[in-house]
């Protein structure tokens, strides 16, 4: 899911900007405006269901019969349940209902059966009681006025005059508006959808349309039919006035319709921007699997939300968001997310991560310019400029937290680009192939570890210490890098690390730096494995400058370079000033060409000056005093009459 929130409490947040319709970039100064970041934006209040406390059943079949009116908030209807026991001697079935919203009573075994009810939960007596194992159902009858919780599970809203409505039920949004067991434990194997509504509007739901035709005079009722498991959050409804037109993925002989159900005044600005689908889909098939539902249709249905969500086999998305970064994203979830859905809350990153990752693999593979490199840039700099927490959610009880973007999103996307860089494209790819192709996953739910399992099967790599750092760990590493080059071109290559914001001692990781040289350069992976840690090797050319991760692979929050070139034992500078060691610990060497220094300064990155005293100073060399500076990187500007420069440097304790 895209953040969606609904047009009247507030905008959605953007990650990314579009630019010239297709390429996503950052805003110019690479942050969310202040007043639209995840932590200041304000979702609707979002109650967790109550717990099913006897939870007996395993969920088969739903069959929902809706009498909705877009013009007003309210619904009324029945779902009928198809379950098998998992306990003997079942007495009773318990479902998740908001109590705004009254259950009218129940009908099992052929009669009517009083329905209990305590709080949001609804417990229905069956007697005779069922075997362990035995298919049975029930139908629960129900109507009122739904709640908007969350991101606004049940909304309504007028566009061009016409009256609409639609659901959107993650994460806990399904029991505000029909009787559900609202949980990630149990997919519902297939469901038929039953919209009674006014005549002049279409209903838009999962599945395959069967049919829409005349209720009575003032009335029209559509079918929905839907033959994959679904997770209830994933079960969702939009009735108006809709203008239909259909684009198709087409793969030799076969073809996948992409159903669109847009606003009429809309439809002729939407048809331009939805025929790309089909070529996103396209690249989706070959890098991981089929279309997971290719036997229905995919599509998308028009409501007055920002940004989308991925509702299964139609996604609904509000006018804003018909373009390729919210498009690809809201498709790569079919795979990512409901195909294979996260097991837990806790472990949301296998929805949202990767469904960010996917869109940047579209930039990478399907356009031949900057955009993917731009993408990565604006997801990093989302990321550290950002508090710092875990990717694995540690507060469910927050549609916030669940869904914070610089965690759930963000960093998530890029701990899988470091997984692929680490255990190698081959491995890495097939690895996610396999981690949707397995059976005890494939349209069913995942966790952190089952994943964990298929990039280890695979590459052969242990990569607990990986997820131990970056995915349940906090914060990120700052680098610094002392080049030293030798007359006969032997290098040596110092790796120093601070934390950043982090509860980690020490961020094992793989480093690839670029040396450029006069129409030459070569790039070496260094693996780091402590802070201080010397390399050395020897290029067949005179190193000119350095660049650490040229092809972004790598999460880290600040990284500063120092390059000197040796001759005669003695370091000869590149520019006016060279500074030693780095990282420094108490004293800072700063080696500067002959002349009076008229002045120096020491700036934090915030810009903030920070005072420094000279312990030594003659003509070449100054020594400062740097036991007051904490752990990280400073900026120290230095000059003359004749000059000035400024360099990066790292302090460590």
């Amino acid at each position: 899911m895209i953040k969606v929130y609904t047009m009247r409490t507030c905008t959605c947040f953007v990650l990314i900007l579009m630019l010239n319709s297709l390429i996503v970039l950052r805003a110019q100064d690479n942050r969310l405006p202040a007043n639209l970041r995840e932590k200041q934006i304000s979702v609707k209040p979002q109650r967790l269901p109550q717990p099913i406390t006897n939870n007996n059943y395993d969920l088969k079949y739903h069959r929902f019969y809706w009498i909705i009116d877009p013009a007003q908030r309210y619904i009324s209807g029945s779902v009928t349940s198809y379950f098998k026991a998992t306990k003997d001697q079942m007495t009773g079935i318990q479902f998740q209902l908001n109590k705004g919203l009254s259950a009218d009573s129940a009908h099992y075994a052929n009669k009517t059966v009083y329905i209990n009810r305590t709080d949001d939960l609804i417990s229905v007596p069956l007697s005779p009681s069922i075997a362990l194992g035995k298919l049975d159902s029930v139908t629960v009858y129900y109507h009122g006025v739904p709640t908007g919780t969350g991101f606004g599970s049940f909304e309504n809203f007028v566009h061009n005059g016409a009256p609409s409505m639609w659901t959107l039920s993650e994460p806990y949004g399904a029991a505000d508006w029909w009787p559900s067991k609202n949980d990630l434990t149990d997919k519902i194997d297939s469901t038929d959808v039953y919209v009674v509504m006014p005549k002049g509007n279409h209903a838009a739901s999962n599945g395959i349309l069967v049919s829409e035709m005349p209720f009575d005079a003032t009335s029209t009722i559509a079918h929905w039919k839907h033959r994959y498991p679904i997770a209830s959050y994933l079960i969702a409804v939009a009735v108006t006035n809709y203008a239909r037109y259909s684009d198709y993925y087409k793969n030799g002989t076969d073809s996948v319709e992409i159903l669109n159900y847009v606003y009429p005044e809309d439809s002729v600005q939407l048809r331009a921007a939805t025929p790309d689908v089909a070529r996103t889909m396209g690249f989706f098939e070959g890098l991981f699997t089929p279309y997971p539902f290719r036997k229905e249709k995919y599509g998308h249905a028009q409501c007055n939300i920002g940004g989308g969500m991925e509702h299964q086999t139609m996604t609904f998305l509000g006018k804003s968001s018909f373009n390729h970064y919210v498009l690809g994203h809201e498709l790569a979830h079919q795979w990512f997310g409901d195909m294979v859905t996260c097991g837990s809350w806790e472990d949301i990153w296998l929805n949202e991560s990767f469904a960010t990752f996917c869109l940047g693999l579209s930039y990478e593979y399907m356009y031949q310019d900057n955009s993917f490199k731009s993408y990565m840039d604006a997801l990093r700099n989302d990321v550290t400029s950002q508090p710092q927490g875990s990717v694995f959610c540690t507060d469910t009880t927050s549609v916030p937290r669940i869904f914070n973007e610089s965690l759930s999103y963000a960093k998530g996307a890029l701990i899988l680009q470091m997984l692929r860089w680490v255990v190698g494209d081959n491995d890495f790819f097939q690895a996610l192939r396999d981690y949707l192709n397995d059976p005890t996953l494939k349209y069913g739910f995942a966790r952190t570890q089952d994943l964990k399992r298929h990039l280890e099967t695979q590459s052969g790599k242990d990569l607990t210490r990986f997820f131990a750092d970056w995915f349940y760990g906090t914060g990120m590493p700052n680098y610094a890098f002392d080049v030293r080059q030798q007359p006969d071109f032997s290098t040596s290559v110092t790796i120093n690390q601070t934390q950043y914001n982090s509860d980690v001692s020490f961020f094992n990781m793989v480093l690839p730096i670029k040396f450029i040289g006069t129409q030459k350069d070569t790039t070496v992976v260094f693996n780091h494995t402590y802070s201080g840690q010397t390399f050395v090797f020897k290029p067949n050319f005179r190193i000119d400058s350095v660049s650490f991760d040229p092809d972004n692979k790598i999460l880290y929050k600040q990284s500063a370079v120092t390059l000197n070139q040796v001759t005669q034992n003695r370091i000869v500078p590149e520019d006016k000033i060279v500074i030693s060691p780095n990282p420094a610990n108490g004293t800072l060497k700063v080696h500067h060409a002959s002349g009076n220094l008229n002045y120096f300064q020491i700036f934090d990155l915030d810009g903030k000056l920070q005072m420094t005293l000279p312990t030594k100073q003659d003509d070449t060399l100054l020594e400062l005093n740097i036991q007051n500076l904490q752990p990280g990187l400073y900026i120290l500007k230095i000059g003359t009459a004749d000059w000035v420069e400024t360099k990066k440097f790292m302090v460590i304790k």
